[in-house]
């Protein structure tokens, strides 16, 4: 009996993290996102089409499935991953570089 309890619990948990991670990209980039870039804390808003930097003035971005484009700065690509929806994970593809953030609450 405790093993059909225990196996119950663990299919609905797995059920609802994959309907978290299921959602896509362009849900789960909206809104306020917090990292670091050499040390010196950084926010970042996404809205439906701009990104906002340290509340500076917004600029353009296309998202095609994962890729995350900028209209500003070279049509600079990052490819995103979403590990879980509290974690975005930025990669340059031409230099592999990750650079992680954390959503805001």
């Amino acid at each position: 009996m405790k093993t059909i309890k225990a196996l119950c619990i663990i299919s609905m948990l797995l059920l609802v993290t994959g309907c978290m991670t299921a959602r896509p990209a362009s849900e789960l980039l909206l809104g306020t996102w917090q990292s670091q870039v050499g040390g010196f804390p950084v926010t970042v808003d996404y809205t439906p089409t701009m990104v906002s930097v340290d509340g500076q003035t917004p600029v353009p971005y296309a998202l095609s499935g994962d890729r995350l484009q900028f209209a500003e700065g070279g049509s600079q690509v990052r490819i995103l991953q979403f590990p879980s929806a509290t974690e975005m994970i930025q990669t340059d593809p031409m230099t592999g570089t990750e650079h992680r953030f954390s959503r805001s609450l």
